[in-house]
């Protein structure tokens, strides 16, 4: 058994009922949705930050990017990652049924 299946079990063993393990799992699944919210607000924020900076969208930029045109200045390294974080979390809410905001 792996540790994350440890982990449930021993909470279900702990909870009185059925119903108080889903709802202590549902508090633990908003805490990690919140805490993604709050990651892809900063992320936003930077992609604003280079976008304003470097005067074109993060969709230009990527595709500059990804056609070798831009070069390979650390900066180009730091958007198109912060992209891929965004596009990571924002994969992983709408799964969670959050609509993208």
């Amino acid at each position: 058994m792996n540790m994350i299946a440890e982990k449930i079990h021993l909470i279900e063993s702990l909870s009185s009922d059925q119903k108080s393990t889903v709802r202590l799992l549902d508090k633990v699944i908003d805490c990690l949705l919140e805490d993604d919210i709050r990651k892809l607000g900063r992320f936003r924020q930077t992609l604003a930050e280079f976008e304003r900076t470097y005067d074109m969208s993060t969709e230009e930029f990527q595709r500059r990017f990804d056609s070798g045109e831009l070069g390979d200045a650390p900066e180009w390294f730091d958007w198109d990652g912060y992209a891929a974080l965004t596009a990571s979390i924002e994969d992983k809410l709408k799964q969670a049924g959050i609509p993208r905001g």
